[in-house]
C-alpha cells in the first residue's frame, strides 16, 4: 500500500472498504413522465433500498433529476464486480422496479464506464426524498488525447486531497466512458451547497483548474436535485494505484 493510501485510509477512519477487483459503474439517463414522478420515485426508492440492504455486491445507487429538463432522471450505480451486477439483475426487487416503471419511462440510455477513482466518507448515506441537500454535482469533460495521463494524475490527486481534508465532501466518483478514455464523468456529493462553495475555494481545487485548463476540449455540467442517494460508505478505489 502506498503512503498516500495509508494516509487517506487513516484520515477517513479505520474501516473503509477498499475495493479490490475493478468495480462496475453504470450511468442511466431515463426519460420518465414528469406528471407521474411520485410513482417513479417510489418504485426507484424501493429498488435502491432493497438492493443496498440485501445485496452485498451493490455498493452504491444514486438517483437524481435534471432541474432544467423535467422528467429526466440519472441513475448512477456501483457494483463490486460483474457477478454482483448479474446477481442484481436477477433479483425480485429489480424485476418489480422494471414492472412498475415500464409504463412511466419513454426513453432510456445506458452509459457503460471505466472507473478511475471512487471514494466515500465512512458513514452510510441514505437520503430518500427529493431535494437539493446533499448537493450533487454532475460534470463531464473531454480531455485532449495527448493529455489524458497528465490529467488523470492531476485530477485524482485533487480528489484524494478533497476527500482527505474536506469534511463536507461526502463522495467523489470519476469514470470515463468505456472505449472513450478522453470523455470523463464526475459524480460528486457534498453535504450541502456551502460545502461545495468551500470546495471551490480550496487551493487544491484552484490548482487543478489552473493546471488542466489547456487540457480540456469541452466541459459541461447538469444541474440536478436528489431523488434518492444510497451507499454503504467507506468505498475506496483508485485505478491509478493498481499494479
Amino acid at each position: 500500500m502506498t503512503g498516500w493510501k495509508a494516509l487517506m485510509l487513516t484520515s477517513l477512519i479505520l474501516g473503509s472498504t477498499e475495493v479490490g477487483a475493478q468495480p462496475i459503474v453504470r450511468l442511466f439517463e431515463l426519460h420518465a413522465d414528469p406528471g407521474r414522478q411520485e410513482a417513479f420515485d417510489a418504485a426507484g426508492r424501493r429498488n435502491l433500498d432493497a438492493s443496498l440492504q440485501t445485496e452485498p455486491g451493490v455498493l452504491a445507487m444514486h438517483a437524481v433529476t435534471d432541474r432544467q429538463r423535467p422528467g429526466v432522471v440519472y441513475v448512477f450505480e456501483i457494483y463490486a464486480d460483474a457477478d454482483a451486477l448479474k446477481t442484481h439483475l436477477a433479483t425480485a426487487h429489480y424485476a418489480d422496479f422494471l414492472r412498475a416503471t415500464q409504463p412511466l419511462i419513454t426513453d432510456k440510455t445506458l452509459t457503460e464506464t471505466t472507473p478511475v477513482f471512487l471514494a466515500e466518507k465512512p458513514d452510510r448515506l441514505s437520503v430518500m426524498q427529493r431535494g437539493d441537500t446533499p448537493e450533487v454535482r454532475m460534470v463531464d469533460v473531454t480531455v485532449k488525447a495527448a493529455d489524458i495521463p497528465a490529467f488523470t494524475r492531476i485530477v485524482t490527486a485533487e480528489m484524494r486531497e478533497s476527500m482527505r481534508i474536506e469534511p463536507g465532501v461526502l463522495a467523489m466518483y470519476a469514470v470515463t466512458r468505456r472505449d472513450h478514455p478522453e470523455q470523463w464523468i464526475f459524480f460528486e456529493i457534498y453535504a450541502d451547497a456551502a460545502a461545495y462553495d468551500t470546495h471551490r475555494q480550496t487551493p487544491h481545487f484552484k490548482d487543478y483548474l489552473q493546471r488542466t485548463a489547456e487540457m480540456l476540449v469541452d466541459k459541461g455540467h447538469s444541474e440536478v436535485s436528489t431523488i434518492a442517494l444510497k451507499s454503504h460508505g467507506g468505498m475506496l478505489f483508485d485505478a491509478t494505484d493498481m499494479p
